[in-house]
């Protein structure tokens, strides 16, 4: 296994490679497609869960907690990209800025890329068995559990749930309370997540009652904060940070007063940006302020990066 992911690595470039309509266009202008593609923004995000799991189980850095990150990177981006080509037909309607539809990125080469991470994330990780079940779960959800839309927001939240549990899956070690509180904190991020999901089913449609979109949006905080609660065991550090982000992010749901497609948009990027601060904060909660500070730092990057590329 260990030489199968390089040679689908060297595939995919070669094919990328003798890509026509990209052959003549500057390095950055060829790039930026797969880039948008892999929704670059969000690629921080479950490499800084598997983080916050190691962080609750009490384990130590080392090459199992290193490959599992890659794994989860990796098959998390394995998800974006099969995500578009399932949806490349509807898409042409809907989203005709994304590389797809635009032709920026031909089928072959998305398929390529797809088989290729889908490759090095089941070759890389130390728990197959759970990692295989999650790129199970993501073809599932891409190409059938979506299309039932209460179906595919269950399944999104319990493929972030699942990742968030990935350190208990290869460390059979980890102590019995220390698993329950990370149990907490997977239902509860996996709560948070079908909020998100749901929040878009909303931008898709071409109208939805303000209340509504307001309602769903109090789900995410509310969900991180019980787990928080969970993991510190009391109220300082990790809840009393969360809790100014999360009044902000409240009052601002409670004062919009318009939800269009643009509004809706820009609380999921909040949201979505907002599950690094999650991990961060369960990293606290759990006596780990190294990674708790390595997961903050990379937020500014992040939304630096969502500014520019979609997240969604």
């Amino acid at each position: 296994m260990a030489g199968t992911p390089q040679r689908w690595t060297q595939q995919l470039f070669a094919a990328v490679a003798a890509s026509g309509p990209l052959r003549s266009n500057p390095p950055v202008t060829r790039i930026l497609p797969f880039l948008k593609l892999l929704r670059l923004g969000t690629l921080f995000s479950p490499a800084a869960d598997v983080v916050a799991s190691a962080a609750v189980l009490g384990l130590p850095w080392d090459t199992d907690l290193v490959r599992a990150m890659l794994a989860s990177v990796a098959l998390y981006a394995a998800g974006m990209v099969w995500n578009d080509i399932a949806d490349r037909r509807l898409d042409a309607v809907q989203r005709p800025e994304r590389p797809l539809p635009r032709g920026d990125i031909g089928l072959v080469t998305a398929v390529l890329l797809g088989l290729a991470l889908l490759a090095l994330g089941l070759g890389v990780s130390p728990c197959r068995p759970h990692h295989g079940l999650i790129a199970a779960l993501v073809l599932a959800y891409d190409f059938a559990g979506k299309r039932v839309l209460w179906l595919g927001a269950l399944g999104m939240g319990t493929l972030r749930g699942l990742n968030l549990w990935t350190a208990a899956a290869f460390a059979a070690a980890a102590a019995d309370d220390a698993r329950h509180r990370l149990l907490t904190a997977a239902f509860c991020y996996g709560c948070y997540i079908t909020a998100v999901t749901v929040l878009g089913i909303f931008e898709d449609l071409p109208k939805v009652r303000g209340r509504a979109v307001a309602a769903v949006q109090t789900a995410p905080p509310l969900a991180a904060m019980i787990a928080l609660l969970t993991v510190q065991g009391g109220l300082w550090p990790a809840p009393a940070l969360a809790a100014l982000p999360m009044l902000w992010f409240l009052r601002r749901n409670a004062t919009t007063v318009t939800w269009d497609q643009p509004a809706i948009r820009r609380s999921m990027m909040f949201l979505l940006l907002g599950t690094m601060l999650y991990t961060a904060l369960l990293a606290l909660a759990a006596g780990r302020p190294v990674e708790a500070a390595a997961i903050a730092a990379v937020i500014a990057p992040a939304r630096w990066i969502a500014r520019r590329i979609a997240l969604t």
